[in-house]
């Protein structure tokens, strides 16, 4: 009997089950077509940022001379960093798809000594120092934004190509450019080299969109004996070099969970370690050799809201956003704090995020949920 009933019944449950199939199917694509539609927004707000587009056309052709004289530049700019003393005033900007930002950063160096930086204010405020979770100074991927050093050029050349440009001028003083160009030929960089001292005067960095994102200039340098100094900031444990295998166990050991490697070819160069009343604080720092990603990490828990930011989404894992200029981004996870701080195009800082460890709430029915919501969107007339 119950076969018969089966037999009579099997043709409404298959029509029923296609039913919830085609739903599922609706949802998933309401879902995929949410993403692609943020996508195709910020792609459309970013293309209207005018007079900051610069592509280089893709080529095989490689001018042998043009590298090898850039990467000679690029290494003397290297050895001027360290051997010239110098002052003088940074202006920092930032240009994001809807925003833009800048800083004014004073810094000071001796021949031989680190740079010491002091952020001077600017559209974005005055910058402070790691007081609580969350609260990371905004300035810190901005201090000694024009500095390179032997590691960096190592990691340019194995990410990025490097030319000679030609002539050109910044601060009022002559220069010879070089360009950073990625393998398909686009402009991700291009620096302005003191033609006397080979010191780096002016850098610009751009999106694979070739959109202007980040630009360094002296606004007024001086070269010779360098005036008191601000005291460089103490800290109680540091890598004053790449970081080697051996140091990682050491550091998870202890329970911080540092990556060697981030999205974007972005290799672990540095580690510090920080300890304000609030909690240790571990900055670890990664780099393509051109763009720097700071990490920071302290044990505990975000408050439900943060004073000066806002709660936003990357690739969809929720974070908490600084304002005025949102270069840094807040989080927490698995007992830490995460706050990520970087010069590098947003592409490449959203990739970082959504690789971090992130509290993974969101289960199948909230998908659902958000799937639904947008398929009730597409038959409200009002929207």
């Amino acid at each position: 009997m119950l076969w018969f009933y089966w037999r009579r019944a099997r043709v409404g449950v298959l029509i029923t089950g296609i039913g919830l199939g085609l739903i599922a199917t609706l949802i998933v694509v309401a879902g995929s077509l949410g993403s692609v539609s943020q996508h195709a927004a910020a792609g459309k707000t970013m293309a209207s940022h005018t007079g900051a587009q610069l592509r280089q056309p893709a080529t095989n052709q490689v001018n042998a001379a043009a590298v090898s004289h850039g990467i000679t530049l690029m290494r003397s700019a290297v050895n001027a960093c360290r051997s010239v003393s110098y002052s003088g005033v940074q202006m920092v900007a930032w240009w994001g798809s809807d925003d833009a930002s800048t800083y004014l950063i004073q810094v000071w160096h001796a021949s031989g000594e680190p740079e010491v930086a002091d952020g001077a204010g600017g559209s974005g405020g005055q910058p402070g120092a790691v007081v609580e979770p969350g609260t990371v100074a905004a300035d810190h991927a901005t201090a000694g934004v024009l500095s390179v050093s032997g590691w960096m050029i190592n990691l340019m050349r194995a990410n990025y190509l490097i030319e000679y440009a030609g002539t050109g001028s910044a601060d009022s003083r002559s220069a010879q450019i070089v360009v950073v160009l990625r393998q398909d030929g686009s402009i991700a960089a291009r620096y302005w080299l003191d033609s006397k001292t080979g010191l780096p005067l002016r850098r610009e960095m751009f999106d694979t969109s070739g959109h202007l994102v980040n630009e360094g200039a002296f606004i007024d340098v001086t070269f010779g004996s360098v005036k008191p100094q601000p005291a460089a900031p103490r800290i109680a444990q540091a890598w004053s070099s790449q970081p080697t295998k051996r140091d990682l166990p050491s550091l998870r050991r202890q329970g911080w969970p540092v990556p060697e490697k981030l999205a974007g070819n972005m290799a672990l160069v540095g580690v510090s370690m920080a300890t304000p009343s609030s909690g240790a604080v571990l900055d670890a720092s990664y780099s393509d050799g051109l763009s720097v990603v700071s990490v920071f990490m302290q044990r505990g828990e975000l408050a439900g809201a943060l004073s000066g930011w806002t709660r936003t989404e990357v690739r969809g894992q929720q974070v908490y956003s600084s304002e005025p200029d949102q270069r840094s981004l807040a989080w927490s996870a698995d007992g830490f704090v995460y706050t990520v701080i970087s010069d590098a195009p947003q592409a490449t800082v959203d990739r970082v995020v959504a690789q971090l460890p992130h509290d993974r709430s969101a289960g199948l029915w909230q998908r659902v949920g958000r799937g639904l919501k947008r398929m009730g969107s597409w038959f409200d007339p009002f929207r």
